[in-house]
């Protein structure tokens, strides 16, 4: 009788084992797209469970940002949306089915406003980047300094590759860098056009603003014999339509004055080669100078802005900050049909609003 009992105890220690362990719930890996984030990025992660998924399902948390979470917060994958400062964030996600749970958490470094080395194959997909006039093929490679987008004109009309910037309110101080070139065929004596574009405020629509910052390169240009840069900024009224005006030298406030000294001319750095990538950077610090590197060496600081908005905010009580809206990258369109396309490439674009500059 004894020997028929234990027989029994061992048989349902075993069986209530094996439930135990059938009824067992474990995240084994939570992932996410990436080891670092902008403001804003959506980054997609997910969990690997083991035990019986049948009935499971999740809950997300996070100790910043949020979560996109109406079409998959019960799932085992999620969309994080990360906050608009800088810092390390935790996201967790909890696996239950009624009997049994598992929580995993994983960090999510945020480290600045925006940047993007181009290593996806999804940045034209709905994720802020947008273009005109082009082909585009994306080169993505674990190795960032191999990573690029190339963009391709393909008809007459002016191509170019732009982010939106409503991340968060960027205004100065503020830093952005572009790493850039062109391959195989550039149009003779056009330019590539980096330009800054700034939000019309809201408040006193009459007066004067800031438009646009605007740094035109000729790369193929012989800087020893022919001007290859031109660097302004456009200041521009609401009310009238024609009153866009840009820095030229003599220019007398409250029209722009240049930012630069002459304001176009020869620049022996700016001169790229087919294949070759140049980072220019351009950036307003908190004291409303601006900063100019070539290949993170300083070309010039100008008090060209400084001076302008000193001069304005007096003569127009209340004129707002500027809040930066987009960054562009313009190229050659093709002269016409027949003609062989230009090609840009792009290697990365960072976005600072700390007040470091990008060099």
């Amino acid at each position: 009788m004894k020997k028929i009992y234990g027989a029994v105890l061992i048989v349902s220690i075993s069986l209530f084992a094996l439930s135990c362990k059938k009824d067992k719930v474990e995240i084994e890996t939570l992932s996410k797209a990436g080891e670092e984030f902008y403001f804003g990025e959506k980054v997609p992660v997910w969990a690997g469970t083991r035990g019986d998924l049948r009935n499971l399902s999740y809950s997300w948390t996070a100790t910043g940002g949020t979560f996109d979470g109406w079409r998959t917060q019960d799932l085992y994958e999620n969309l994080w949306i990360a906050p608009t400062k800088v810092g390390e964030y935790t996201v967790t996600a909890t696996a239950k089915d009624g009997k049994a749970s598992a929580s995993r958490s994983t960090t999510m470094k945020v480290t600045r406003y925006f940047f993007d080395d181009f290593q996806s194959s999804f940045t034209f997909d709905g994720n802020g980047w947008a273009q005109s006039n082009t082909t585009i093929v994306e080169n993505t490679d674990s190795d960032k300094d191999k990573a690029r987008v190339e963009l391709t004109s393909n008809g007459t009309s002016g191509p170019n590759i732009r982010r939106t910037l409503n991340l968060a309110e960027l205004k100065i101080p503020f830093s952005i860098s572009a790493k850039f070139g062109w391959k195989t065929f550039f149009r003779a004596n056009q330019a590539i056009t980096v330009s800054v574009y700034f939000v019309q405020p809201s408040a006193n629509p009459t007066y004067p603003y800031m438009r646009e910052i605007r740094w035109e390169i000729w790369p193929t240009v012989n800087p020893a014999t022919t001007d290859n840069y031109q660097i302004r900024y456009e200041t521009f009224v609401p009310a009238n339509a024609s009153s866009s005006k840009f820095s030229v030298a003599g220019a007398a406030l409250p029209d722009p004055q240049p930012l630069i000294s002459p304001v176009k001319g020869k620049k022996t750095e700016l001169a790229i080669a087919n294949g070759a990538e140049k980072t220019i950077s351009i950036s307003i610090d908190a004291a409303n100078v601006m900063h100019a590197y070539i290949d993170g060496v300083l070309w010039f600081q100008s008090n060209g802005y400084k001076d302008w908005v000193a001069f304005a905010k007096t003569k127009y009580p209340g004129l707002e900050d500027p809040v930066v809206k987009e960054f562009r990258i313009a190229f050659p369109a093709k002269a016409n049909n027949n003609e062989t396309p230009t090609t840009l490439t792009v290697n990365s674009v960072y976005i600072n609003n700390d007040g470091t500059i990008l060099k």
